[in-house]
């Protein structure tokens, strides 16, 4: 159930929006798009404020490298009068976080058109930004309503479909990585938010073909399952339940695209590639026996710290020293005791470890979905070379405080 903000999802969503600022007696707008999503419903939100006689100021952004990253948010911050606005993000997943992070750093609220059901966290608090090298998850806050025009939705470019698919499907392997960071690390937990999440990414599977197709009940369908996952976000307060070690390997991927400034890569894109390498160490834990699993967990071992800050620094120095810094969980496993009492959990929730597990799609079939969608499955897809699904592989792991599969793979020795 939604009790946070207003969303409509229908053929009338600027309609909707008028009668929504009109309630609240909204009537100073700073709009944000970039060239394209302005010409598709940008162009039709700014006619439907200004013929109410409401002030707005504008920026349109060019598409062509466009990037939530230092740069934009300053163009934004800059185009901005310091006048106490309602925002307009009019666009996806990085005209969303860029209106996201301004609104909230310059103590304004927005509202969010999306354009294309590309990303999942619409309805999230946090906005992934690039600040000089390193991507984070920032705290900023949601919008004040979504209004979603679904025949934008429908018209949107398939490609930018695959990618949301790619990223709501994900949370099938992100919910597994937060229920391991809890069993065996002790972080918090709710459970409600766990199935939550858990359906939202059955609703991406349960609708392949529809979406395939662009189908607007279907459409609508995964925008709703996207604002779910947004809403996991938001109640948890953290990413941790929509974003595992699937979205980190998948943010080294984007890093490094950023730092060689090549573009053409989509967040759900790199993130649906990276589920499927996470689904098949999912399926090979599954394939253990209850004997074969414990032989592995006694003989596992982690490098010492001082090593493993060497090797960061050696292969991805780019964020090596920011990676350290924020004193990874695989790195804290260098301490002796705390990895035989990580051994110890594994031991003693084995059983709800492979019940988890379990919840896992085969990489097969998310292999198959991603075909049917026209999006990515490999990693040589996205134009990276076999060092840097290597380094994606290895150092993704260092990024967020998850206990996610691939520390168990690194832990295994796969």
């Amino acid at each position: 159930m939604n009790d946070h903000m207003p969303i409509y999802i229908g053929n009338q969503a600027i309609a909707e929006f008028v009668n929504f600022c009109k309630k609240e007696k909204l009537s100073k707008y700073f709009l944000i798009a970039d060239e394209n999503t302005f010409q598709v419903l940008g162009k039709t939100v700014r006619e439907a404020v200004l013929a109410q006689g409401w002030d707005l100021i504008q920026i349109i952004l060019d598409p062509e490298g466009l990037h939530a990253d230092d740069l934009n948010l300053t163009r934004v911050l800059n185009a901005y009068d310091a006048q106490p606005r309602t925002f307009l993000a009019v666009g996806s997943g990085t005209i969303t976080d860029t209106a996201r992070f301004t609104s909230h750093r310059s103590q304004n609220q927005f509202i969010s058109f999306p354009t294309a059901a590309s990303v999942d966290a619409y309805t999230s608090k946090n906005a992934p930004v690039t600040i000089g090298n390193l991507k984070g998850s920032i705290y900023c806050h949601a919008p004040i309503a979504i209004f979603t025009h679904i025949p934008t939705i429908c018209e949107s470019p398939k490609f930018l479909t695959a990618s949301g698919f790619g990223d709501l499907v994900s949370k099938l392997t992100s919910s597994s990585d937060w229920k391991y960071t809890h069993l065996l690390w002790g972080s918090k937990f709710d459970q409600d938010i766990y199935d939550r999440a858990l359906a939202a990414g059955q609703t991406a599977a349960n609708l392949v073909k529809g979406i395939a197709a662009a189908d607007p009940d279907s459409m609508a369908g995964m925008m709703q399952g996207q604002f779910d996952s947004g809403f996991c976000m938001a109640d948890f307060g953290q990413s941790d339940p929509a974003s595992g070690g699937e979205h980190h390997i998948a943010h080294i991927w984007e890093m490094m695209a950023h730092w060689e400034h090549r573009e053409g890569l989509f967040h759900g894109n790199a993130v649906g590639v990276a589920t499927i390498m996470e689904a098949r160490w999912y399926e090979k834990l599954r394939s253990l026996s209850r004997d074969e699993a414990f032989a592995l967990i006694e003989k596992a071992t982690v490098p010492g710290y001082e090593e493993q800050a060497h090797d960061l620094q050696e292969n991805i120095p780019e964020i090596a020293q920011e990676l350290i810094e924020s004193n990874p969980i695989y790195m804290q496993l260098s301490d002796p005791e705390k990895l035989d009492r990580v051994k110890d959990k594994m031991r003693a929730h084995w059983e709800e470890i492979q019940a988890t597990a379990a919840l896992v799609p085969s990489p097969q079939d998310l292999e198959k979905w991603l075909v049917i969608l026209g999006g990515p499955t490999t990693p040589e897809e996205l134009d990276f070379s076999a060092e840097q699904i290597r380094l994606a592989r290895d150092y993704g792991l260092y990024l967020r405080a998850r206990f996610s599969i691939n520390i168990i793979r690194k832990m295994f020795g796969w």
